[in-house]
């Protein structure tokens, strides 16, 4: 697969442009397009996805690192794109980018996109034009949203859809940057853009409003209560979001800062102790966190059992057994009721077979009188096949606040209880036999004396308390937002309980309950889905990460790249040790190319790659590994948008024999502050070719 045309028209400071690429053959695949900062490199990029996408593009050109903060929605974009000449001139204001997408040679797509102004500069309208192309003979043209086709069903089948486009079609200095912020955060919107989530998350998102829509036909029902219990839920989620945010925050900097803490103990040793007690020191130090660690897991356990069985200690035996009875009793009454619901819609039948079928007439006919006492005993006999209720059900529901899968959690709960003096009695001990150790090495670590010649130990040892202060000030804090969380996620489970005990109660005065309930049914399918999509692609992308980035990065000690299922990644030695390299912007470019390489391979789409700014201020050893790495696969096609000091003059004669098409960008004012863009074929910066 691979682009052949990009045509502009009245697109930005494009008047008009054609740009004409070959298809990507004997080692051949490298097409520069050149043009100092500010003539229209971008451009490109961002045509390429208006074009294929539509008002979809807005949320992908921000994660293929296009900046798009300076507009408000999809007609502001347009609005600022439309040709600065054509703006001034107020003449058949129509923009247009055309897209021609070959599958093979000789097989392929030319999709027009056109947007209509009006002589104001408003945009009022838009069309897209797509055919298939055979063998350079267009096909009839199809108009995208009529006759039932759509141009996002047929790139999502046989191109590149939307949530996969920001692993081909990029800014890579900006992703760089994206891999600098938070590389698990990268990792993940990669996994979810490859599997789909987004579109999972959008379905749900629509499968809600549906089941509001439908509520909002309900009646007869105190809406003010639900209202109110709905607000305690989001206020109390809202909560628990934001103490899991903090707790996350303080997670990372604690690592930062034990990473500190780490490299200010190597410095001390460095710095000449003498008599090995530096060394004694980090040791001490090190027992210390683990001790400390240990402590905390043991504090865990602790309230662990305070907040989840001893309350129920402290109930009467009695209280606890009429509650199980009842909430058996209530399981077998929900049983028995669902099947006299069963049996209801059968009476009529039944009663219609019985007294007025045809086939079989009462000869001589049946009075009134015999067929209302014929009708009554049937009905007491069919009475019968449901009434009295079997012994084991409840007179009445008392905990209707709970749905029965709460009440078989409930009765699982109670019945594995279970909790000893002993246990408990030993992680007291274990507490304070760690208290006391931790106080015993704090007391070591204070009596050690270092050597200080000129002053330099002093004032690492001074940074060394200041960071472990920090430390110990964060873990505390980590401590209480556990529990606090832990709290918090019982009253949020509370609370969920009783608004969705309403809500139900509200939605059978409906017939749109069954909708509702198929509705929630199947966004409760799509939340417990969407964790287990994860592992499915996870080792897969590891394993292809790991050979792009042994390929293109300096160090040769890495051994591999390993991703958790909630996209934490760790890149590994060959003895299985975590390296952590710093973040300087050629490792975490490499990164960032490992991963979106990695995501393209495991899609299995093959695609061309089209990369605005592709080498930033990488060094000339990255620089050659990752040029290395593009012309690796001479099938695939490589699009670089580059300014001179990325691929200068005297670069691009090393790489000539991979390059099959070159176009430089030239820009010259026009008057009134509007610049005008022409690509030039065949010519790139000056000494070049």
């Amino acid at each position: 697969m691979y682009i052949s045309k990009i045509e502009l028209t009245k697109f930005k400071s494009y008047q008009h442009a054609e740009l004409k690429f070959p298809e990507p053959t004997e080692g051949k695949n490298i097409v520069l397009v050149g043009g100092m900062n500010g003539f229209g490199k971008t451009t490109i990029l961002e045509a390429l996805y208006l074009c294929l996408y539509g008002k979809d593009a807005l949320p992908h050109l921000a994660r293929a690192g296009l900046k798009t903060d300076e507009y408000r929605g999809y007609p502001t974009f347009l609005e600022k794109a439309l040709n600065g000449e054509a703006k001034r001139d107020g003449s058949d204001n129509i923009m247009s980018v055309r897209i021609v997408i070959n599958r093979t040679k000789t097989k392929g797509i030319d999709i027009t996109r056109r947007w209509y102004f009006r002589a104001n500069g408003n945009w009022r309208d838009e069309e897209t034009i797509v055919r298939e192309v055979n063998r350079e003979v267009a096909g009839t043209p199809k108009k995208d949203g009529e006759r039932g086709f759509a141009l996002s069903e047929m790139l999502e089948e046989q191109y590149v859809p939307a949530h996969i486009a920001p692993f081909f079609f990029f800014d890579g200095e900006e992703v760089k940057k994206l891999a600098d912020q938070s590389r698990i955060e990268q990792v993940k919107q990669g996994l979810e853009g490859l599997l789909g989530v987004v579109l999972l998350r959008n379905l749900s998102e629509r499968l809600k409003a549906f089941e509001d829509q439908k509520r909002s036909r309900l009646t007869n029902f105190d809406q003010n209560n639900l209202d109110q219990l709905q607000q305690k839920l989001h206020d109390e989620e809202t909560k628990l979001g934001t103490a899991k945010s903090i707790l996350e925050s303080n997670t990372a900097e604690t690592a930062q800062l034990k990473a500190e803490r780490k490299s200010l103990l190597d410095r001390i040793v460095a710095a000449g102790g003498g008599g090995g007690e530096i060394s004694t020191v980090k040791d001490l130090v090190e027992e210390r966190e683990q001790l400390r660690s240990a402590k905390k897991s043991t504090e865990s356990q602790l309230s662990k059992i305070v907040a989840d069985k001893l309350p129920f200690y402290l109930m009467p035996t009695k209280l606890l057994q009429e509650f199980k009875d009842q909430i058996n009793s209530e399981i077998a009454l929900t049983k028995w009721q669902t099947e006299c619901r069963a049996l209801q819609p059968k009476q009529e039948k039944f009663f219609y077979q019985l007294l007025k079928a045809e086939n079989f007439a009462f000869n001589p006919d049946l009075t009134q009188e015999q067929i209302s006492a014929l009708e009554k005993r049937v009905e007491a006999a069919w009475q019968s096949l449901f009434l009295p209720p079997p012994p084991n059900c409840a007179d009445e529901f008392v905990h209707d606040y709970l749905h029965d899968e709460l009440k078989q959690k409930a009765i699982r709960f109670l019945g594995g209880l279970t909790v000893g003096q002993k246990e408990v009695n030993d992680l007291l001990m274990q507490k304070g036999d760690l208290d006391k150790r931790i106080d015993e090495v704090s007391r070591q670590i204070s009596r050690i004396e270092g050597i200080d010649r000129d002053g330099t130990l002093s004032q690492l040892k001074i940074q060394l308390n200041e960071i472990m202060q920090k430390i110990d000030s964060l873990e505390a804090q980590t401590g209480n937002l556990g529990r606090e969380i832990t709290s918090l996620e019982a009253l949020i489970h509370q609370t969920r309980a009783t608004y969705e005990s309403e809500r139900q109660r509200r939605d059978s005065s409906s017939p749109d309950r069954s909708l509702i309930d198929k509705s929630q049914r199947t966004r409760k399918v799509i939340e417990e889905v969407i964790p287990q999509l994860f592992p499915l692609k996870v080792k897969q992308l590891a394993n292809a990460m790991t050979r792009v980035y042994k390929q293109l990065a300096h160090k040769s000690q890495v051994a591999k790249i390993v991703i958790d299922n909630d996209g934490t990644t760790s890149i590994l030695s060959a003895n299985g040790k975590e390296l952590n390299f710093d973040r300087s912007a050629g490792e975490n470019q490499i990164f960032a190319t490992a991963l979106i390489a990695g995501l393209a391979e495991v899609s299995k789409i093959d695609a061309p790659l089209v990369v605005d700014t592709p080498l930033g201020r990488l060094d000339s050893k990255h620089r050659a590994n990752i040029f290395d790495f593009w012309t690796s696969d001479g099938s695939r096609q490589v699009i670089l948008l580059s300014q001179d000091e990325e691929i200068s003059p005297a670069h691009y004669k090393t790489i000539k024999k991979n390059v099959c098409k070159t176009y430089l960008l030239e820009h010259t004012e026009v008057g009134d502050g509007i610049g005008r863009t022409v690509a030039k074929e065949d010519r790139y910066f000056s000494g070049a070719i």
